[in-house]
C-alpha cells in the first residue's frame, strides 16, 4: 500500500482574555464573577491549602450559599514542599470521589503554590475546566496570578511539569495581606522589586523611597493603602504587558524570568527550605553582578538594588550552606537552556531589559563562566 498524507485543519482564533480585580474584601465580588456567562451553571469546587482554608473558605462559602450556589471545599497541606505531582493526584481523586465532572468551575484560593497546583489540576481535569484565582498573598499577586503558567515542582527543578491554562478571572484581595507575616511580605517584595528592575524605574524609585529613605517595615507597607494599591496594580500590569505580547513564552515573556535562572536553581539546591522571593532576590542581585561584567548594569545599579533588598529584609548573597555544584546541577534543568550554555535574561540598568541579536530577550552564557562566577560570589 502506498503511503498517503493529509492535513487536519486546526487553525483557529482563541480569546483567552480575562479580568483582574484588585480591591479589598472581595468575597462578594467572587460570587458575582463566578456568575458571569457560562460559568453561572457550573458546580463549584473551592480548592485551597490548610492555612488559607481556616482564613477565608467559610466566608466565601457563606457568600455563595446566600446566592443559592453551595460550594465544596478541598484543602491540601500548605507549603512549597507540597507543590508536587502527588498533591495534584490527591486533589484529582478528591474531585472524582465527590462526583465532579466536566461541568466543574474551580476556585483556586490562596498563594502561588495553590494557584500553580490548582491551575494545573484545572488544565487537565476532564481535559480542562475553567478556574478563577482568588489571590491572597503579595507573592502570588506579583508572580503567579497573571499569565496562566501552572505547574508542580520535582526534586530536579521547580515548575518542571505543567501547562499553560489561563484563568477566567483573577481577584487580588489586598485585605488578605494583613494576615501575612513580615517574612511573607518580604517574600512578595522579592518578585515586586524584580518587576521594577525589568520594566519600571519610577516604581523602583517609589519602593526605594518607602523602604530605604523612609524605612518602612512590612507592617507599615501593608497599612499604606496607596502603596499597597500601587504595588498590586503595577505588578499585574507589568505581568499583563509581557504575557499579552508573548503568551507561550517564546521570547519576550522570558523577560519575567529576570533573577529566576539562578534563583530557581538556588531554590531547588536548597531543597525548598529557602523561600521563592528570597531566592529571586539573590538571583536578581547575582544576575545584575554578572550583567555588570558585560556592561549591562553599572556598579551604582547593583548598589541600589542591594540597598533596597537589604532595607526590605531580603538576602542578596549566596548562602554559605549551598554549593556551587548543587546550583549548577539544578540549573542544568532550566527550561531556557541549550547544550553547553544557560540562557540568561539581563536588565538594562534599572527599569529596562537588554534585547540581543535577532530581538532575543535571553542570551546564552557558557556554563563554565557561570560556575566560575558563582564560585567567586560564594567566596565573597
Amino acid at each position: 500500500m502506498e503511503a498517503t498524507e493529509f492535513t487536519v485543519e486546526l487553525v483557529r482564533k482563541v480569546d483567552d482574555s480575562y479580568p483582574v480585580v484588585v480591591g479589598r474584601g472581595l468575597e462578594k465580588k467572587i460570587v458575582e464573577v463566578a456568575g458571569r456567562g457560562a460559568l453561572a451553571d457550573r458546580r463549584i469546587a473551592l480548592i485551597t491549602d490548610s492555612t488559607v482554608e481556616g482564613l477565608i473558605s467559610a466566608a466565601i462559602a457563606r457568600e455563595f450559599a446566600a446566592a443559592g450556589r453551595p460550594i465544596e471545599v478541598i484543602a491540601f497541606p500548605a507549603g512549597e514542599i507540597n507543590k508536587t505531582r502527588a498533591t495534584k493526584e490527591w486533589i484529582e481523586d478528591q474531585l472524582i470521589a465527590r462526583g465532579f465532572g466536566r461541568d466543574t468551575l474551580i476556585i483556586a484560593a490562596g498563594g502561588g503554590v495553590v494557584t500553580d497546583v490548582v491551575g494545573f489540576v484545572a488544565a487537565t481535569f476532564t481535559r480542562g475546566v475553567p478556574y478563577i484565582s482568588y489571590v491572597t498573598t503579595l507573592l502570588a499577586a506579583a508572580d503567579a496570578a497573571v499569565g496562566g503558567k501552572t505547574a508542580v515542582d520535582t526534586p530536579a527543578a521547580t515548575n518542571l511539569i505543567g501547562a499553560f491554562h489561563q484563568p477566567r478571572a483573577v481577584l487580588i484581595d489586598v485585605d488578605r495581606w494583613h494576615t501575612l507575616s513580615p517574612a511573607q511580605i518580604q517574600d512578595g517584595m522579592g518578585e515586586t522589586i524584580k518587576h521594577g528592575c525589568l520594566a519600571d524605574s519610577e516604581f523602583f524609585e517609589v519602593l526605594e523611597d518607602a523602604f530605604v529613605r523612609r524605612g518602612l517595615s512590612p507592617k507599615d507597607f501593608v497599612d499604606d493603602d496607596d502603596l499597597t494599591s500601587l504595588t498590586a496594580r503595577r505588578n499585574c500590569e507589568i505581568k499583563r504587558d509581557f504575557v499579552s505580547s508573548d503568551v507561550f513564552e517564546g521570547n519576550r515573556r522570558m523577560g519575567l524570568n529576570l533573577g529566576h535562572t539562578i534563583g530557581r536553581a538556588l531554590e531547588a539546591a536548597m531543597g525548598y527550605t529557602m523561600s521563592h522571593g528570597q531566592c529571586v532576590a539573590v538571583g536578581t542581585a547575582l544576575q545584575m553582578r554578572l550583567g555588570e561584567r558585560f556592561g549591562y548594569c553599572s556598579a551604582e545599579d547593583v548598589e541600589r538594588f542591594e540597598a533596597l533588598a537589604g532595607a526590605i529584609g531580603l538576602p542578596y548573597r549566596l548562602p554559605d550552606s549551598v554549593s556551587v555544584e548543587a546550583i549548577m546541577a539544578a540549573m542544568a534543568h532550566d527550561k531556557k537552556g541549550v547544550a553547553g550554555t544557560i540562557r540568561f535574561v539581563f536588565q538594562k540598568g534599572i527599569g529596562d531589559l537588554m534585547v540581543f541579536e535577532g530581538g532575543a530577550y535571553a542570551r546564552p552564557v557558557d556554563t563554565q563562566l557561570i560556575r566560575e562566577f558563582l564560585a567567586e560570589q560564594s567566596r565573597g
